[in-house]
């Protein structure tokens, strides 16, 4: 096979616009570089959903990610992805206009980066699967299934490969996981805070006190009492067995912070601030490759499939490349993650909220509310859904644990206006009311040093640093006045350890100049409603009843959060009932 070392063209190629050399990415290597279809195919052709070979053909050439970051002279690079294993395909197409999933987040890459063979059109920041019609549905049926599994799991984010794990290491030894987005990671590689757990040896070696029943309290207290108290129960019990669970196989949880509605420093997250999620999900990764889980990409599962008798037989799912086709299971474990970016959806049942952007992964629209309900599902609390109170530009999280670390709040005059710990539904609600909707977090280097994540969105630009109270209304248009009297008052009440303002319990430290600022709003965060199951994760219908051989995990089921969730409780949510659901799965199949 033909290949071609070129990554010092690779690179300035994505400086310019594409539109000189050829149409697409495949007439420019076969036509200009003269390159033929099998340098980066087989022979004969068959590419794979997962779009593999493709990937290693353009590494043989290009180098990977890493590399192609390092020759980069930009501060920003399209190459260096906090992003869990994306691929070259996850933007490059060969014979399709490229996507862009930089911009799902990062406005400023829409502007400052130009995609190969974009011709300069408006780009995508996911791929768009057709629409799957009655006949080709038909004709999957008709066919029969192409494979045979064991347990199948839908979603590859922090839920999902957290069942599949557990179901491998409770003996099932054929599992899959089936994802649609061009890579892997769903909501968890976007998780900022850390993993909520009570009573666990973290806090134990730092000197927390916690209890479970406490956490059990807050997480109830948080969700205004709606929540299903025997999903509650089993979080609370069964947390800091995730949390050693998840340290045994190499994650960093050694430290643990405070977050709003939470009455005890229990949100655990790797040493140095860094992001919970992508160290999570890395960890999840590798032990599922180490176990033999095959995970499929660009792989959307569009129908679930059952018997006379309503258990479930398997699934049909359109690949990329294969089309709609059936899958047969033993078992199904859904994990496929919640509806929060899916605001048509998300205004149906919030009006509030049209309109308002999302700080979820592009592939959260609610796939699941729409085939599992077909096989008997039900669905508890679909109305409620929150919004994070601190999303900047409208969708990056900055996570709760700033807040917890020593950032306030300054509305567009400089004022403190709420108590900045309190629970996201009310801090939101705070910051609504704000003129402009919004708000400016302003911390200290003591606080930018205590998260690392914050350093990273300097790169940005969306954080600016003040080294008096003038450069700070300079950047944020604050009055000055207002916004140092605010930064001295909250000094003050930080050494008299009393908020007489708005009762801040957590006020970690004073904040000294310089400091920086960042303007948030509430963005569309969590689905706390979903699928319908119990305690052992078995999906239920209308009469309470399991679906035989059906299970659920994550966002995408309903009752464990109530009527607003807690930060780092998603996190533990995925992990519980992950391996949960994956241990009933493999009970399911043995029997």
């Amino acid at each position: 096979m033909l290949k071609l070392k070129l990554i010092p063209l690779a690179v300035s190629i994505f400086l310019i616009s594409s539109s000189g050399y050829a149409d697409t990415l495949a007439n420019f290597h076969t036509k200009q570089l003269g390159n033929d279809c099998q340098s980066c195919h087989t022979k004969p052709i068959e590419v794979t959903d997962a779009e593999a070979h493709e990937n290693a053909a353009c590494q043989s050439c290009h180098g990977n990610l890493a590399e192609l970051a390092a020759e980069s002279k930009n501060t920003l690079s399209p190459h260096k992805s906090h992003l869990i294993d994306i691929s070259c395909t996850s933007c490059h197409s060969g014979h399709q206009q490229p996507v862009l999933v930089c911009q799902t987040c990062h406005d400023s890459f829409k502007t400052e980066f130009k995609i190969p063979f974009g011709n300069d059109k408006t780009i995508k920041d996911t791929y768009q699967y057709p629409k799957v019609t009655q006949a080709m549905i038909d004709k999957a049926l008709k066919r029969g299934p192409l494979e045979q599994h064991q347990l199948i799991v839908i979603g590859a984010g922090a839920a999902g490969h957290t069942a599949a794990i557990s179901a491998r290491q409770h003996g099932i030894k054929d599992v899959i996981i089936l994802e649609k987005q061009p890579y892997i990671g769903g909501n968890g590689m976007l998780a900022a805070g850390g993993m909520a757990a009570a009573e666990t040896l973290t806090q134990a070696l730092l000197g927390y006190k916690d209890s479970k029943q406490l956490w059990y309290n807050d997480t109830m207290k948080g969700g205004h009492n709606i929540n299903n108290p025997a999903l509650v129960k089993t979080l609370t019990e069964n947390g800091s067995a995730g949390i050693d669970w998840l340290q045994a196989q190499g994650t960093d949880l050694s430290s643990a912070s405070s977050a709003g509605g939470h009455n005890a420093e229990r949100l655990h997250r790797p040493n140095g601030g860094a992001k919970a999620g992508p160290a999570i999900i890395n960890t999840l990764k590798d032990t599922a490759h180490k176990l033999g889980v095959e995970t499929r990409t660009n792989s959307k599962v569009v129908k679930l499939l059952q018997d006379k008798n309503g258990k479930i037989t398997g699934l049909l799912v359109q690949g990329k490349h294969t089309g709609v086709h059936m899958l047969n299971a033993d078992a199904i474990v859904i994990a496929s993650g919640g509806f929060a970016r899916n605001n048509q959806l998300v205004s149906k049942y919030r009006p509030d909220l049209k309109g308002v952007a999302s700080t979820n992964n592009p592939g959260n629209v609610g796939d699941a509310l729409t085939f599992a309900p077909e096989v008997g599902a039900a669905t508890v609390d679909i109305k409620e859904i929150q919004a994070f109170p601190t999303a900047a530009a409208g969708k990056m999280v900055i996570s709760g644990t700033a807040r917890g670390a020593g950032a306030i709040l300054l509305n567009s005059n400089g004022a403190r206006f709420c108590d900045e710990m309190g629970p996201r539904d009310k801090v939101s609600e705070a910051i609504w009311a704000q003129k402009g909707k919004s708000a400016w977090l302003v911390f200290d280097e003591t606080v930018l040093n205590r998260l690392g994540q914050l350093k990273g969105m300097l790169d940005l630009g969306v954080i600016y640093k003040a080294n008096n109270p003038q450069q700070l209304a300079q950047a944020t248009q604050m009055d000055a006045t207002t916004a140092a009297n605010a930064l001295t008052r909250y000094n003050q009440f930080q050494a008299d350890h009393k908020d007489a303002d708005f009762g801040r319990k957590n006020m970690a430290d004073d904040l000294q100049f310089p400091v920086y600022a960042v303007n948030v709003k509430p963005a569309v965060h969590h689905t706390m409603g979903g699928l319908k199951i119990n305690p052992l994760t078995e999906v239920l219908n209308d009469k309470n009843q399991p679906i035989q051989g059906l299970f659920a995990a994550g966002e995408v089921t309903g009752g464990v959060h109530g009527g607003n969730r807690l930060a780092g409780n998603a996190i533990a949510d995925t992990v519980v009932f992950g391996r949960i659901a994956g241990e009933q799965a493999a009970n399911f199949i043995k029997q």
